[in-house]
C-alpha cells in the first residue's frame, strides 16, 4: 500500500485546532492562507492579518483596510465589532499576542529541519546573516530572520513564514528584560544555538552584566537541556564557562585565539593583513575564506557561523562555497569608498560599548593600512538603553580613542557631551567637536577630509547617523576632494 504524506496547511481549520476555538470557517478550511502579517500594508488577497495593539497603533483600526485588500482572516481581541464579510474568517481571542504566538509555535512544530538561535549582546545579526550564507553550501533553500526582527513579534513572524520547501533556518533572538529568552527559546525550540558575545545591553531593565549574562545564557543551556549543539565562544570570558557548566547536549566551543591541536573545537586566526580568517576543527583541515566584513568582531562572528555549520556536518568546501552567498545588511560594517580614495565604514544601524569599541578599533585598523599622513574620523552619536550607567560607559570611550590615536571627534546627540568632557580632561590633542545636528557634523567632517582618510559613522538607531552618510555622499557626488 503506497504511503501518502500529508504536508501541513497554515489554514483556517489548522488555527481552529490551535487556539481550541469555535468559530464559523470558510467553505474551504483547508486552504492555506497566502500569508501571515500584522502590519495592514503588507496584506495580500489571501493573507491572514493580526490585529496587535501596540504602543503607537491598534491593529483594530486597520481591520477594514485590510478586509478591503482581500485579507482572508482576521484574528482580533475578542469583543472587535466587524461588519459581516461572507468571505472573511474571524478569530477572537482573548490576547491576540498570546494567539499569534501560540500559532506559530504550533506551526513551527510541523517542521523537522535544522533550527538554529543566534543571541547574544552583539553581532546577532551579521551571525545570522553569515550562517544562512554558508548552509546554502549545502541546502538551496535556508529561511531566516528578515532585518533584526528578533522580538516578541519578529519571532513569530519568522516562523509563520517557514514554508514547505525550506530544508533549514536560522533564527535571530533579542532580548530586552528578564524571562524574555526563556520565553522566546520555548517557541524556537531550536536544534542549534549560539551566543555571540555578552556586553552592557538594555540595562534599563537588564540592569547590569551579570543579569545581561545570565538571561543571554539560557539560549545555551535551554538548546543543550533538550539534547541539541551549543556553540561556546571561548574568547569571552562570561560565555566560556558554559564550556564546563553545560553538561547536557553537545558542545562545540570555538577561538579566535590561533588555531589549536583539538579537533573537537573549531579554531582560527586572521591573517596579518586582517582580511582573511583562517580556520580548522571537526574534521575539516585548515581553510582560509576572505573575510565579507572586515575587523576581529566580524572574525569572530564568522567563526561562530562556522562552528555551527561544521556541527551540522558541512565540509570546509561547503562553507567556502555558502560565504560567497553574504549579502552584507545596510548599516552594518559596511566599507564604502569615496572620490579620493576615502573610507567610510557606515555603521549606524546600532550601537552599543562593545560595538563602539569594536567600530573604533577597524577604524584604526584601516587608518593603519592607508596612505601615510591619512586622517581617521570618529563621528559618533549616543548609545541608547544603557539605563543609570550610560554616563559611565559614554566616558569610558575616551580611553579607546586615545590608545588609538584616533585624530578627530564629531559627536552627535545629549549623552555624547560626556564623552566629550572626558576628552577634554585627559588632555586629547585631536579635533573633538559636539554638534547640534547631522548636517553640521557633516559639513565639519566635509571640509576637513583629505584624500585617503578614513571615517566611522556610528550610533544607535534612533540617532538616525545615515544622515551624516547622505550628506557625505550627497557633497562628494557634487564635490571633487582636494589632494593634501
Amino acid at each position: 500500500m503506497e504511503t501518502v504524506n500529508f504536508k501541513p496547511l497554515l489554514s483556517p481549520d489548522f488555527i481552529v485546532r490551535t487556539l481550541h476555538l469555535k468559530v464559523q470557517i470558510l467553505s474551504r478550511p483547508h486552504l492555506p492562507f497566502t500569508h501571515v502579517t500584522t502590519d495592514s500594508r503588507l496584506v495580500i488577497p489571501g493573507s491572514l492579518f493580526v490585529a496587535l495593539k501596540g504602543e503607537k497603533y491598534d491593529g483594530i483600526e486597520f481591520i477594514e483596510q485590510a478586509i478591503f485588500k482581500k485579507a482572508r482572516g482576521i484574528l482580533c481581541k475578542r469583543g472587535t465589532a466587524i461588519g459581516t464579510h461572507k468571505d472573511v474568517c474571524i478569530f477572537q481571542v482573548e490576547d491576540p499576542l498570546s494567539a499569534y504566538r501560540k500559532i506559530a509555535g504550533a506551526w513551527r512544530k510541523e517542521f523537522s529541519i535544522p533550527m538554529i538561535a543566534i543571541a547574544g549582546s552583539a553581532g546577532k545579526t551579521t551571525t545570522k546573516e553569515f550562517l544562512s550564507a554558508i548552509l546554502q553550501g549545502k541546502w538551496s533553500a535556508v529561511h531566516k530572520t528578515q532585518g533584526s526582527q528578533n522580538g516578541f513579534i519578529g519571532i513569530p513572524m519568522t516562523l509563520l513564514d517557514l514554508k514547505q520547501e525550506h530544508e533549514a533556518a536560522v533564527i535571530e533572538v533579542g532580548i530586552d528584560d528578564v524571562g524574555t529568552m526563556q520565553q522566546h527559546m520555548s517557541l524556537i525550540s531550536a536544534g542549534a544555538s549560539v551566543l555571540t558575545t555578552i556586553g552592557p545591553e538594555h540595562l534599563e531593565k537588564l540592569r547590569d552584566i551579570p543579569t545581561v549574562a545570565r538571561e543571554e545564557g539560557i539560549a545555551l543551556s535551554f538548546v543543550a537541556r533538550t539534547g541539541g549543539m551549543i556553540a561556546v565562544n571561548l574568547d569571552d570570558p562570561w560565555i566560556r564557562p558554559h564550556v564546563l557548566t553545560i553538561r547536557e547536549g553537545r558542545k562545540i566551543p570555538y577561538s579566535l585565539q590561533g588555531i589549536a591541536s583539538n579537533m573537537d573545537m573549531i579554531s582560527g586566526y586572521l591573517s596579518p593583513n586582517g582580511k582573511d580568517l583562517i580556520f580548522q576543527g571537526l574534521g575539516i583541515q585548515e581553510t582560509k575564506l576572505a573575510l565579507p566584513l572586515l575587523g576581529q568582531h566580524n572574525a569572530s562572528n564568522l567563526l561562530a557561523a562556522i562552528a555551527i555549520a561544521a556541527g551540522l556536518g558541512l565540509t570546509g568546501e561547503e562553507i567556502q562555497k555558502g560565504i560567497l552567498f553574504f549579502k552584507g545588511a545596510e548599516g552594518r560594517s559596511e566599507i564604502r569608498k569615496l572620490s579620493g580614495s576615502t573610507t567610510v565604514i557606515c555603521d549606524y544601524y546600532n550601537a552599543q560599548p562593545a560595538s563602539m569599541d569594536a567600530g573604533l578599533e577597524l577604524l584604526s585598523q584601516i587608518t593603519a593600512q592607508s596612505n601615510k599622513g591619512s586622517s581617521s574620523w570618529a563621528c559618533l552619536a549616543d548609545m541608547l538603553e544603557l539605563g543609570s550607567a550610560e554616563e559611565r560607559y559614554h566616558r569610558n570611550l575616551a580611553e579607546k580613542i586615545l590608545n588609538l590615536k584616533i585624530k578627530n571627534v564629531l559627536l552627535f546627540g545629549t549623552r555624547m557631551l560626556a564623552l566629550q568632557d572626558e576628552l577634554e580632561k585627559i588632555g586629547f590633542l585631536g579635533n573633538c567637536t559636539h554638534f547640534e545636528s547631522h548636517s553640521e557634523m557633516a559639513s565639519t567632517l566635509t571640509e576637513g577630509l583629505k584624500t585617503g582618510d578614513t571615517i566611522l559613522i556610528k550610533g544607535s538607531r534612533s540617532m538616525k547617523m545615515e544622515a551624516v552618510w547622505k550628506f557625505l555622499e550627497d557633497f562628494t557626488n557634487s564635490y571633487w576632494i582636494p589632494e593634501s
